[in-house]
């Protein structure tokens, strides 16, 4: 069954809305039972050349129940209070593998959260049937927005990572779970987590492959309740991680981290320090050798709190070298905001901080192509409410284009990511409505 939808919106192309025909007549399965497909129009676009521009809404709707094994029964106390919490997605991951573009989608529904993934082959045009992470109706899981479950992927492996909900830490944190897939998400098993510090709580987990395996970074107060930065690598596909590793001793308590890995077998990661509260990066090399490199961005912010804001990372490589992207944000009085910075020293320095959008700008990701298409991504203030906004330059970052706003009018929007797919960059955040948060996605 076919619904061709066409949105009177300037720069928006005509969308087909295609429905599952296998879920006609029946209970609807969980992941994205709609895609959509830019078809041609004679449309104008805007004039700083946003190409192949294509929304879908990701809508999550309740699966058919199966009876599986549990990892940790959630405690039942919880269950009172499923009234109050948000429905439909509540976590979101995006991972480029190759050609593959995979997704962890979190969602709650009664009180009840359940882990999805997905992959497409060709930019989002089409993706996989979802699949539920070990098959459980009810994951004792800690998730949200900013605190998202991840995922991590190369070839047929995929390695998903998220925090155990319990009741005995602040903020229902526990230690650190996952889950392993070797047949490219078909199926799934429970796995060791990296951590090898058993009570936790490990939280602001990122995860990375190389050609090698895969290799994780998370926060934990291991050295005397003190928040640090901790790694760890497996080289067998996620079955078994290597010894702990401390990064930085102290660092920021609930920003999330940010390891992007180069075509070398390097590891850089971008994590919130502390005094002052600047974005740090390093990078652990091929030979599992780590180098602190300094701050993206000086701003000098020093803050005592939590402001739950991470960066994004990206590479375009160059005839001259690696070109490193990078959005931070700051809170900094008078230099709130989002910030676009380059390195073409491989994060030893950076270019002066370009701002991006108003002092209200928070949440931001950012990919990079070789063809020196650089799109940046953000949550900001707009005149109805919290929106997703996006700039792009075409020259490496060295110009940019006006901020336009991609997402929903008059919907709360928040905690943007993309990347750059088989066909282009793919953009995706959440929209929040009545108690209801949907994924959305859109084709750049």
């Amino acid at each position: 069954m076919i619904f061709i939808h066409t949105r009177k919106e300037p720069i928006l192309p005509r969308l087909v809305w295609i429905f599952n025909p296998s879920q006609v007549g029946t209970r609807p399965t969980a992941g994205f039972p709609y895609s959509a497909i830019s078809m041609k129009n004679k449309m104008k676009i805007k004039p700083f050349k946003i190409a192949g521009l294509c929304l879908v809404m990701i809508s999550l709707i309740n699966a058919c129940a199966e009876t599986k094994p549990v990892i940790a029964h959630k405690p039942k106390a919880r269950m009172g209070h499923a009234h109050h919490q948000a429905r439909g997605v509540i976590s979101l991951d995006v991972y480029q593998d190759g050609e593959r573009t995979h997704v962890l989608i979190g969602k709650q529904q009664h009180g009840k959260k359940t882990l999805w993934h997905q992959f497409s082959e060709n930019g989002g045009i089409s993706w996989s049937e979802p699949v539920k992470i070990l098959g459980q109706d009810d994951l004792s899981i800690t998730m949200g927005r900013g605190r998202d479950a991840q995922i991590t992927a190369k070839g047929e492996d995929i390695f998903v990572a998220w925090t155990q909900y319990t009741d005995q830490n602040r903020f229902h944190t526990g230690p650190m779970q996952a889950a392993l897939s070797h047949d490219g998400g078909q199926s799934w098993q429970i796995t060791s987590a990296p951590p090898d510090w058993a009570p936790g709580p490990h939280g602001f987990i990122d995860l990375a492959a190389d050609r090698h395996g895969f290799r994780a970074v998370w926060l934990d107060s291991r050295d005397q309740g003190q928040q640090g930065l901790r790694y760890s690598r497996s080289n067998d596909d996620g079955r078994h991680w290597s010894v702990n590793r401390t990064l930085d001793k102290k660092s920021c308590s609930c920003c999330w981290n940010t390891m992007k890995t180069d075509s070398e077998g390097n590891s850089y990661i971008v994590y919130r320090d502390k005094n002052p509260s600047d974005m740090s990066i390093g990078v652990m090399d091929a030979h599992e050798n780590w180098r602190y490199l300094g701050h993206v961005g000086d701003f000098g912010w020093q803050f005592d709190g939590c402001p739950h804001i991470g960066a994004g990372l990206d590479f375009e490589n160059r005839q001259s070298g690696l070109r490193m992207h990078a959005l931070v944000g700051t809170g900094m009085p008078d230099k709130a905001g989002i910030y676009y910075l380059y390195s073409d020293s491989r994060g030893q320095s950076w270019s002066p901080a370009k701002r991006l959008g108003d002092e209200s700008a928070t949440h931001g990701d950012i990919a990079a192509s070789d063809a020196g298409r650089v799109v940046a991504v953000w949550d900001m203030m707009s005149k109805k409410g919290l929106a997703i906004f996006m700039a792009e330059s075409l020259d490496s970052g060295k110009t940019w284009s006006a901020a336009q706003q991609l997402s929903t009018p008059g919907q709360r929007a928040s905690h943007p990511r993309i990347v750059h797919s088989a066909n282009g960059f793919l953009a995706f955040w959440t929209e929040h409505q009545h108690h209801h948060s949907k994924l959305m996605m859109r084709r750049l």
